[in-house]
Parts: C-alpha cells; structure tokens; sequence
C-alpha cells in the first residue's frame, strides 16, 4: 500500500512540473509578441523539460503550445501551415537534445539547435517559398538563435538548480 502511496505521490509531482512549464510556455505566448523573447522561453523549456521531465512528457510540451497557438487564434493565420513542421523542428531538438544529454549537454543542444534549425529554414525556403519575406524570414535565423539562446539559457538554469 505504501508503494502505492509514493507511485500516485510521485504521478502527481510529474502532473503538476508538467502543467508549469506548460503553463509558462502558453504565458510566454500571451505575454511576450516578440519571437526572440518567446521562441528563446520555449527552446529553454523544451530542453530543461528533458532533464527534469523525461522524454516522453518533452513531447507532449513539443507538441501542445503550438496547437494552444492555434486555438487561441494567437498564431497568425498565415503561419497555420507551418504548425506540424514546428511540431517536428521542436521534436528534433528534444530527441537530439536527450539523445547527447548525459554525454555532452552542450553539444546536444547545439546540434539540435542547428538540426531543427536547418529542417525549418529548408522547409520553408522551398515548400513556403511563395510566401511573403518576413514569415519566411521567422523560419529561419530566428529559429537559430533562440534554440541556441535556450540551450545556453537551460544550460545556465539547470546548473543553478543542481546546486
């Protein structure tokens, strides 16, 4: 019985560390219209969820804001296309990311910084290409920069909080 107790116990601490960072990513996006500041808040999330989550809750966090995104109506209708491929651009960059975690975390992050990076610029310079210049231009650098941005920040985070 009393292992039972520490299972519900411990389902309900995972519950709860998941529902924050979800509910700090969807804050972020109400909050903050800036896709430095935003994109920089989610990338931070996603692969701090990793560490303190596990992979298969980083997932679920890889795949809800941008479906909150849509629903709410705060993504802009002209960017629905590309929901999936952030989807999966996120999901690259977790799997990557856990995939070199315990043997190089910098690394990890870096390269699927650059890994989800490169499948979103290249998706959207030639499946998007008709679109206009600044939402192609939000698929590429940008998506760099704050995935680089949150791994250097997690890095920062999780260090501090180990200690």
């Amino acid at each position: 019985m009393e292992q039972s107790i520490l299972k519900t116990k411990s389902l309900i601490i995972s519950l709860i560390q998941f529902l924050v960072v979800l509910g700090i990513i969807i804050l972020a996006q109400i909050i903050f219209k800036n896709q430095f500041i935003t994109g920089t808040i989610i990338n931070t999330l996603l692969i701090s969820s990793v560490v303190f989550l596990g992979l298969r809750q980083s997932l679920g966090i890889a795949i809800i804001p941008s479906l909150f995104s849509v629903v709410t109506g705060l993504m802009a209708p002209v960017l629905l296309p590309f929901v999936p491929f952030i989807i999966l651009g996120n999901i690259i960059l977790i799997l990557t990311f856990n995939y070199f975690k315990d043997k190089n975390f910098l690394f990890g992050g870096i390269l699927g910084s650059f890994l989800k990076f490169g499948f979103l610029f290249l998706l959207s310079s030639q499946l998007f290409a008709f679109l206009p210049a600044p939402i192609l231009y939000a698929m590429s650098y940008p998506q760099l920069i704050t995935a680089l941005s949150g791994t250097f920040l997690s890095f920062i985070l999780l260090k501090i909080f180990k200690k």
